[in-house]
């Protein structure tokens, strides 16, 4: 079951979080995984690519993204960097699982761990309703 996160004035929601609950991640055995299965269209002859819990960043971001980890070339600043995440409890204790990385894609945060597993997918829709609320 995803968390979904309702908007309280237009009552209308604001995100799906999946969960995918693989061992070694900060929230493992708080949530059940989330089977789902999301067709993302890559290319205008309409190719898509199937996200699942089981799918690994590496095989997505390749898809999504083209191949660019065999290059020499840095990637052009803000493509395909990651945002990291570090977790850690209120107390300022440290992370045991260590950080992860959030990338996005279209209205999607794929949250993905050091050994290349995802560990939560984040689905948002930024209608022009939801971004003229942001602009105000």
């Amino acid at each position: 079951m995803p968390d979904i996160l309702f908007d309280a004035t237009s009552h209308r929601v604001k995100k799906f979080v999946l969960h995918t609950n693989y061992p070694g991640h900060y929230d493992f055995g708080i949530y059940n995984r989330c089977n789902f299965n999301i067709k993302l269209y890559v290319n205008a002859a309409c190719e898509h690519v199937e996200v699942t819990p089981f799918k690994k960043w590496e095989e997505l971001e390749s898809s999504l993204f083209g191949s660019t980890r065999n290059c020499n070339l840095p990637a052009p600043l803000g493509q395909h960097q990651p945002v990291v995440l570090n977790r850690s409890c209120s107390n300022n204790d440290s992370n045991p699982f260590g950080s992860t990385f959030c990338f996005g894609y279209q209205d999607i945060i794929f949250e993905v761990m050091s050994n290349g597993h995802i560990a939560t997918v984040m689905l948002f829709d930024y209608s022009s309703s939801m971004a003229l609320d942001f602009l105000e």
